[in-house]
């Protein structure tokens, strides 16, 4: 009893490739792309699951030609993939975006790449659209059930065979009720790459299959028509409904996954469904889909990395480019690998064990030596050029870590510190009339306040502090935590606050060593050869496509980065699950108290405005905005300290286009906040 070939599957995995190509390329009508990862897991889930059930009736059952199988399927494209991108990611990025991609590269080739890109790269952020190796958090989950699946269906099978039905609904129940509560407890950041909150996706489609292996009851023509009808709606409905603000994965995602159950289970001859799926195009597309996931997302990200502008005619180009990518891949990686006869067992598994050993000791040494926090990073070297030169272009990197080489090899001695998110990036020396060093970084959060405050004034004893209080500051599920990029910093700070005294110095602890090992020389002369990014530092102000950072620290934002049309919306950054923390409050209050009594710096807290329809937005469905900004003015009032500002944008008389977007307002926003301490 083999598992009859069904062409509309091939056509279903087209119908869920096509959109994530389309998404991950930026097309806006595909904002519900992603659900083609869904679609992929109920697939999965339902093929495997009939494999397994099949060959366990049949008394032929291997775990060993199981995983040989599961091998040979995924492994030769997905290595064939990653050497390739690596090749043209040492043509290609910087230092620093090198040393992220050959972490995420250990990461996907130890199959925990979901864990990897959850600390590091939210998916929905844009940043994570520059992560060539981002999509295999999808491959790593699916890898973690394919160690798990097979054994414990053989063990049910074994000794509770009739509750195999029970047992994977009780996967799936579990497993969407914890999806659904970490949804709304985190905004869906972790469950989105979480292995338990995706759970139930495969277990449906393995309910499908143990469905469809029992009971062969035949359906009616106009049933089956009706349901994988609707089964293909709904698919298509959440593909151009949902979008990057839907609460994903949630109960919302059944929409796609019940779709795709829907046309497993109806879909037959006789059904229209059946027809479109089965058409030639999409059936060949389905065919190389495994290798077209693969390979989107690194020529997509590498592309969009190395132009400065990604314009409709360069997506084409390089969404085709992947296509061809995908078609070789298939035929020349994936076809020959499935034969057993081209690629016997022994070779195969020798072949891996060989290409697993040289890719972990080609990326870890290279995640290590060209990361953020290493002598040779993106983040120093720029913090070293903006010494000598007026401003230099805005890259991809670990802003932490550049604050901290500014810090350190920083020569002028600022009477004022701004400290804060990208929220006080348009706060400069010109704007507040002082010898100002701007340190804000993305998404700050309390310990970064904490840190990098400490870091600062170890090295400049400035007179005056400004810290931009935003309101996640405050915000027990702020979910922020980039900070950890500094944490040892944090930790020595902290401790600095607890005891009232400053013996804990951070920057003498950290090394400025610039000499290399012989590996370390290697990998930079590879590097050095091999690459032709031209990061063209030197500022052209006649231009502004690119962003740059002064040398006060302002960031002037290039034109891809300003809306041109800011529509008002619901502020949640960071504030999706809100919770006011009485513990954050009370060591804000302490370290405000410490930098004024211990340091002797005065303390400015500066309420940045939001854009005035987002803000009135938010304040229809919540009053957290004005309580938050309550409590800072009575901390001012408490430690004796400072407030400027508003988030509310009509008391600092900040216009409607005095705004870059919904919440980073612009430099003649800032001015008016400062004309009173002038």
């Amino acid at each position: 009893m083999g598992l009859k070939y069904r062409s509309e599957i091939d056509g279903l995995r087209a119908v869920a490739v096509i959109p994530v190509v389309f998404f991950h390329a930026g097309l806006e009508s595909f904002s519900g792309g992603f659900v083609g990862v869904d679609v992929f897991f109920v697939i999965s889930g339902y093929l495997i699951t009939t494999i397994i059930l099949k060959e366990l009736e049949n008394s032929n059952f291997s775990l060993k030609y199981f995983y040989e199988r599961r091998a040979r399927r995924i492994l030769p494209a997905l290595f064939f993939m990653i050497y390739i991108s690596s090749i043209f990611s040492f043509v290609l990025l910087t230092r620093s975006e090198l040393g992220n991609y050959f972490g995420s590269v250990s990461a996907t080739i130890l199959f925990y790449s979901n864990f990897y890109f959850w600390k590091t790269a939210p998916y929905f952020q844009s940043e994570s659209e520059l992560e060539p190796l981002i999509h295999t958090w999808s491959l790593s989950i699916e890898e973690q059930f394919y160690v798990l699946i097979p054994v414990l269906l053989l063990i049910s099978y074994k000794y509770i065979r009739r509750y195999i039905f029970v047992l994977l609904s009780v996967i799936f129940f579990s497993s969407l009720i914890i999806c659904q509560l970490f949804a709304l407890k985190t905004g869906g950041t972790l469950n989105f790459y979480f292995t338990v909150t995706r759970g139930w996706e495969l277990a449906l489609g393995g309910l499908a299959a143990y469905f469809l292996i029992k009971n062969k009851v035949s359906i009616p023509e106009t049933i089956s028509g009706l349901f994988s009808a609707i089964g293909l709606a709904l698919i298509l409905f959440s593909t151009f409904y949902f979008s990057r603000d839907t609460l994903y994965p949630s109960i919302y995602t059944l929409l796609p996954t019940i779709g795709t159950v829907l046309i497993i289970i109806f879909c037959n001859e006789h059904s229209y469904v059946k027809k479109i799926l089965s058409q030639k195009l999409f059936v060949k597309i389905g065919l190389v889909s495994y290798s077209l996931y693969l390979w989107h997302q690194p020529v997509l990200a590498l592309s969009k990395i190395y132009f400065d502008e990604f314009t409709f005619s360069l997506t084409i180009f390089a969404i085709s480019t992947a296509f061809v990518l995908s078609l070789l891949s298939y035929n020349c990686i994936e076809k020959p690998f499935r034969n057993r006869e081209f690629v016997t067992v022994k070779h195969l598994f020798s072949t891996f064990t060989i290409l697993i050993l040289i890719g972990l000791m080609i990326s870890l040494p290279s995640s290590n030596f060209f990361s953020a926090q290493s002598k040779n990073s993106t983040e120093r070297r720029l913090a070293k050029l903006l010494i000598n030169q007026d401003a230099v272009y805005l890259t991809k990197m670990d802003d932490r870590q550049f604050i901290k080489n500014r810090i350190m090899f920083e020569k002028f001695n600022p009477q004022t510190l701004v400290i804060g998110s990208s929220r006080v990036w348009q706060i400069s020396s010109d704007i507040y009339d002082s010898e100002l060093l701007n340190l804000g970084v993305a998404g700050a959060s309390l310990e970064d306040h904490i840190a990098i405050s400490e870091m600062a004034i170890e090295k400049f004893k400035p007179k005056q502090i400004l810290l931009g209080v935003d309101p996640w500051l405050l915000n027990k599920y702020n979910y922020q935590a980039r900070w950890k990029s500094l944490s040892k910093e944090y930790r020595l700070a902290a401790q600095n606050i607890r005891l009232k005294d400053t013996k804990n110095k951070i920057l003498k602890s950290s090394s400025t060593n610039q000499d290399y090992y012989i590996h370390e020389k290697i990998l930079e002369n590879i590097y050095s050869s091999l690459n032709i990014r031209n990061l063209a530092l030197t500022v052209d102000y006649d231009k502004d496509e690119r962003s740059y950072i002064m040398r006060d620290g302002r960031i002037v934002y290039g034109k891809n980065e300003r809306a041109s049309d800011i529509k008002g919306k619901i502020i949640d950054y960071s504030m999706y699950h809100y919770e006011f923390s009485n513990e954050f409050f009370e060591l804000y209050r302490k370290f405000i108290n410490y930098l004024k009594n211990v340091h002797k710096v005065d303390v400015v807290l500066v309420l940045i405005p939001f854009h005035g329809p987002s803000y009135d937005l938010t304040k229809k469905e919540t009053s957290v905005f004005l309580d938050l900004e309550e409590k800072f003015r009575q901390l001012s009032e408490s430690e004796g300290v400072k407030v400027v500002g508003s988030y509310d944008p009509s008391k600092t008389k900040c216009k409607l286009t005095e705004f870059y977007d919904h919440i980073h307002p612009n430099s003649i926003c800032m001015e008016k906040i400062f004309e009173k301490i002038r």
